[in-house]
């Protein structure tokens, strides 16, 4: 009996906890899954959830903690593989791309063409300077998904950044941003490569927009840089 009503408890807490997650509430739903995390220390659904709300709050490093005693545990009852792609994305926030990329080859090692593994392991080669990794793995997506917006744009970024053929890469940029013409990210992939390519006026007009959208956004901010440097050298 003893233990139908501590497995209530923990229903309740859990059921409670829910409820704080959905209206994005987390450290309320933190507070009901400690609680519960009290009543049973190795219980899966606790520390999984207790990971999530975590990562949404920003608290990475706590969160990873969680992730990894899920995986730990022998009977878990949790997708083991979405444990280890939600580790991998704490990981990258912390800019532990060393340890992210090894979760991230454990998946696709056994479902190849995950494509939001894929999508985080083609962003950890790319800011550890692997671009021709990056790029056969961004290619790939497209492959799998002709509709991963996402990763024309990484593409065409990569390309233009890497010294590659600029003319594919406007392409690219362009499919992404006719995909949703306000997206900051978008705008800003187009304005960079007409900033490689030397079409300043139009690089400033995409740069410019860019970051009117997301003002807070270093990349973009050294994008607008790079473009008034390039600009003042012209004159």
């Amino acid at each position: 009996m003893a233990d139908v009503d501590l497995q209530q408890k923990i229903e309740g807490f859990l059921a409670s906890a829910l409820k704080k997650f959905i209206i994005h509430d987390y450290e309320s739903a933190i507070r009901e899954l400690k609680a519960a995390e009290v009543l049973d220390r190795d219980n899966p659904e606790i520390l999984y959830n207790l990971g999530i709300n975590y990562c949404r709050m920003g608290l990475n490093k706590t969160a990873i903690e969680y992730f990894k005693r899920v995986l730990q545990l022998k009977h878990a009852f949790i997708d083991a593989l979405e444990v280890k792609k939600l580790l991998a994305y704490a990981l990258i926030h912390l800019n532990n791309f060393k340890e992210s990329e090894l979760y991230l080859n454990q998946v696709l090692q056994l479902v190849p063409l995950d494509v939001v593994a894929m999508n985080m392991k083609g962003y950890c080669m790319d800011v550890q300077g692997n671009h021709t990794e990056a790029l056969r793995i961004y290619s790939a997506i497209i492959e799998v998904d002709k509709n991963n917006y996402n990763a024309y744009n990484a593409v065409a970024y990569i390309i233009s950044k890497s010294g590659g053929d600029l003319i594919k890469s406007l392409q690219f940029a362009r499919i992404a941003h006719e995909s949703n013409k306000e997206n900051p990210a978008y705008l800003d992939t187009v304005g960079y490569v007409y900033l490689k390519m030397g079409k300043l006026d139009l690089a400033e007009r995409y740069v410019a927009e860019a970051a009117k959208r997301a003002p807070l956004s270093q990349e973009i901010n050294d994008h607008v840089k790079e473009l008034h440097r390039a600009k003042n050298a012209h004159k």
